[in-house]
């Protein structure tokens, strides 16, 4: 007969059940960690969509109004000069969730003044304006992150995005305009009659109006039409 020994404090492994080998152990976490990854992620994203909403609303302004300014921190810009008899109007579609936009629309003097920032932290928050604004007023329009449009306006309009398109069109009959288009990285378009002509900054050293699109990242067109 043969006696099989076994080391002091080792216990004799049960029949039938192999030994677990660790990179099989190892696979099975990184399983179950992925798994509950995924699960995690998903509950998370299922909580943003139920808890984000998003207020519109429309306010006409009364008086004269000479100069708007319109700089929030994400969203998209469309400003469009104002056919006779229409009045200045502030549309504005507002993204909230776990943060909000802390918004202000104020009149100071001949100024009207648009404001809106979502400040730090994480979820779903933006605000997007539509503004129609008499022909002739001064425009600025600045966002961090969205698209910036500015149709008809007559008097001089700066507009700056940091990621995202900017577009100005400018009526034929107006002008001249001194001209400043600019982009890191996109496409530059400039279709403006003037005598200079620069790649980077086009100037009529004549022009009383002044035209400025800028954006990082995007693509910049200053067109009459």
């Amino acid at each position: 007969m043969h006696e099989t020994l076994t080391p002091p404090g080792t216990a004799p492994r049960p029949p039938g059940r192999p030994r677990r080998s660790v990179p099989r152990r190892v696979a099975r976490a990184l399983a179950l960690l992925t798994a509950l990854t995924l699960v995690g992620g998903g509950a998370w994203y299922l909580l943003l969509f139920l808890i984000t909403r998003t207020e519109t609303g429309t306010t006409a302004i009364d008086g004269d109004v000479r100069t708007v300014v319109v700089e929030i921190d994400s969203g998209d810009l469309r400003i469009d000069a104002a056919g006779r008899g229409d009045r200045l109007e502030v549309r504005k579609e507002l993204t909230k969730s776990l943060r909000s936009p802390d918004e202000s629309v104020e009149r100071d003097g001949d100024t009207l003044r648009v404001t809106a920032d979502c400040g730090e932290g994480v979820g779903t928050c933006a605000s997007d304006y539509r503004l129609t604004v008499p022909a002739g007023v001064r425009v600025r329009a600045v966002t961090r992150l969205g698209d910036v449009t500015v149709t008809g306006v007559r008097g001089s309009v700066e507009a700056r995005s940091r990621i995202g398109d900017v577009r100005l069109r400018l009526p034929r009959d107006a002008g001249p305009y001194d001209v400043t288009a600019f982009t890191k990285i996109g496409e530059r378009t400039v279709a403006v009659d003037e005598d200079d002509t620069d790649d980077a900054d086009d100037t009529d050293n004549t022009a009383e109006l002044r035209a400025e699109a800028r954006t990082k990242i995007g693509d910049v067109t200053v067109r009459q039409d």
